[in-house]
Formats: structure tokens, sequence, C-alpha cells
């Protein structure tokens, strides 16, 4: 299978599947400026020399478009946009390689794989607090998606893919660099394809490591993306997992954890993926509950110059969001 892992990547069904997904997530354009409704007429004046060159290797992704986002709380957050055509090669070379990587994940990890979700993760941590877990490793790895060294994940990746021409492009994916607003690209020594399809993939693939190093020591946790909790019955054992998982990360992984905000403590005074564990319940945060109500404000404000048919609209829609997420929380209040 790998010796033609590329046409299988580049075949008319996968490719179709891949563009029927990027044209459903939408988005905005990325450094060549090209949108979702242009790029249909795009691939088909292009598509052939586009796969030609894709087969012989000597494609060359766009870089990504880096935007600043104005965050609540003051400051900002930086946002990667790829090209709607990298989009969509991405997410078929991602569909190819889920079902080699996927089976063998770890049953604790729940972020960007078939049939798992945020709630499972969730589930999974509150049925260890009714177990007696009453200490965690609250784990915080340091702008993960940008620091993830790029031979230690090549080397992962190669584990089970073969054909040099995927393994190149993936390469060259890591290495695009990154359009900076005022033109400039910038060079992407570290760190995953930023807003790509693929990056939730890779990061699975890198953190895998840490996942059977926990599974190995028969620790209990769950990992959602970069996102871990680590959950024992003595604060005794919580610092000394702390300790050894931070040198393992480091030293192993190349990652950079962060020594102020990891910590251990009692699980009541920590939140996991926006939810709370008091009382052996599960509770949606404070903060959580207060982006709610920012959120209803901006939306319901009388300067926003909409209908009010628009207006309710978009007010169901965040609710409806809002309730399927945190609905899984037992505590309600007015």
């Amino acid at each position: 299978m790998n010796d033609s892992m590329m046409d299988l990547i580049l075949s008319s069904e996968n490719m179709h599947r891949a563009w029927k997904q990027v044209k459903s997530n939408g988005g905005s354009p990325g450094a060549d400026g090209m949108t979702i409704e242009e790029f249909p007429d795009f691939l088909k004046s292009r598509w052939n020399r586009i796969k030609r060159a894709l087969l012989l290797g000597y494609y060359v992704p766009s870089p990504v478009l880096r935007v600043e986002i104005p965050k609540k709380s003051g400051g900002k957050r930086l946002l990667g946009i790829p090209s709607i055509l990298d989009r969509v090669i991405q997410q078929a070379i991602a569909q190819v390689l889920n079902p080699l990587f996927d089976p063998d994940f770890s049953d604790s990890s729940f972020g960007f794989r078939p049939e798992r979700s945020a709630h499972g993760a969730v589930r999974q941590v509150n049925s260890y607090v009714k177990s007696g877990y009453k200490y965690v490793v609250d784990l915080d790895l340091e702008k993960f998606f940008d620091t993830v060294n790029h031979d230690i994940l090549m080397h992962r990746v190669s584990g089970k893919v073969r054909d040099k021409s995927v393994l190149k492009l993936i390469g060259r994916y890591l290495r695009a660099g990154i359009q900076l607003e005022n033109g400039e690209i910038a060079p992407t020594e570290m760190g995953t394809p930023q807003g790509g399809p693929l990056s939730p993939l890779l990061s699975n693939i890198l953190l895998d490591r840490l996942d059977k190093y926990l599974e190995g020591r028969n620790v209990q946790f769950a990992r959602y993306a970069d996102d871990v909790i680590i959950l024992t019955k003595r604060k005794c054992d919580a610092d000394k997992l702390m300790r050894e998982i931070t040198v393992f990360l480091e030293k192993r992984l190349k990652l950079v954890v962060n020594q102020t905000k990891t910590k251990v403590a009692k699980i009541m005074e920590c939140s996991f993926l926006g939810f709370t564990f008091k009382g052996k319940k599960i509770r949606w945060t404070d903060s959580s509950f207060e982006d709610f109500r920012y959120k209803l404000k901006h939306l319901t404000r009388r300067s926003w110059g909409v209908s009010m048919e628009y207006r309710i609209g978009k007010l169901n829609e965040y609710i409806r969001g809002w309730i399927n997420y945190y609905g899984i929380s037992q505590f309600y209040r007015p």
C-alpha cells in the first residue's frame, strides 16, 4: 500500500472527498488571495500540471498567511491560513494517513479522531475522579504547535509511511514558511503546518509517544490535542510524575513545558476543556460562562447594524452550539 501512497492521495475519489471537506469548512483566502468560490475553476485549468508536480516531487506549497485576531482580554491571537489548494492537498494526505495511524493511538487520546470528542475526554476524567483520583498533573505545553521538532516528527511519520514522495511533501509543508501581514516570508524551522488539516494528525502522531510513555507506567490520563491532564490518588505520586514527564517531554520530544503553568493540584482546583470536576460532578468553568455572557452581549448590542432576523439567527446558532458543548455539565444556575 505504501509504495503507491501518493497515487492514493491524488486519486479522483480521495481528492473529491478532500475538496468537499475543505469547502464545508469554509474559511478565508490564504496568501494567494484565492477564495473558496474561485477554486473550482482554478483547479479545472491547473490540476493536471499540479498533479504532475506532486507526482514528480517538485510541488512547493505556498507560505501560510498569518493574521492577528484581537482577544477579548486584550492582546492578539495569531492565526495561520493556508491557501485553498494546500488545504485540499493536506486534507487528501490526512485522509490516507489517518487509517494507518489512528488504530494504534491510545484510547486516552480524544482530539481530532473518528468517533472521539472532548466530551469523551471529560467523561473519562470524571470516571477517574469517581474512582478516587484526587490529584492531577495539569500539564501545559508552551506554544506546542509552533515548537514541534521536525526531525523527531518525521522520524515518527516515516515509521509507517514508506513512500518517499509523500514524506518529502509533508516535509515541505512543515517548512513552507509564514507570510506576515507586511508581506515578508518568515521561515518555519519548527512547528506543524498552521491552520492546515494535516496539523491535528501530525500532532497526534508526535504526542502518541507521550501517551505510550504514560500507558507503560499505568498512569490514568486524558489528552485532547496538546491539552493533557494526568490523575493520581496521592500527591507524592503526582509530584514524582510531573518531574519525570517534564524530563521525558523536553529530552525525548524536544518540547517546551511551561514551568509556570504546569502544576500539581487537587482535581477540584483545575479545569479541563472548559469544565471542572467538583463533588464528582462535571461543571462548566466560571470563565466559560463569562465568555457566554460576553458573546450574548456582543450579539445583542444595539450598534450592530443588521436585521432582527439575522441577529436572531446568529443568536440561536451560538446558543445551540454552547448548549451542545456545555450541556453535559451537571451544574446549572440562572
